[in-house]
């Protein structure tokens, strides 16, 4: 099984609402995800609570049977339209993926 993280730091907007505004648009966009994409065995996409100084917005946790699979999620439409969809709202992205021991 393969663990992928991904981490999203929102750009700065003009206002609080503004932001949260985009967070809830880029919560929806990934979570959409969910059910249109069948190589995910397990997908949360959730916000961070604490907003502290090195804090990021957004996490994406999500489980893939193979490296193949996880590819096959990134080359999928739906992946490629929400990631084109949410650069316009974030300046930082991390990501890690890594094997998960039984």
């Amino acid at each position: 099984m393969i663990r992928h993280i991904v981490l999203f730091k929102l750009k700065e907007f003009s206002s609080e609402d503004e932001r949260k505004d985009v967070l809830e648009k880029v919560l929806i966009n990934f979570r959409s995800l969910i059910g249109e994409i069948p190589h995910i065995r397990f997908y949360k996409v959730e916000q961070d609570i604490v907003q502290g100084l090195n804090s990021y917005d957004v996490i994406i946790d999500s489980n893939f049977d193979s490296i193949k699979d996880l590819k096959a999620y990134q080359d999928h439409p739906a992946h490629h339209y929400a990631v084109e969809q949410n650069k316009q709202w974030c300046e930082q992205k991390v990501v890690i993926d890594y094997q998960l021991n039984d």
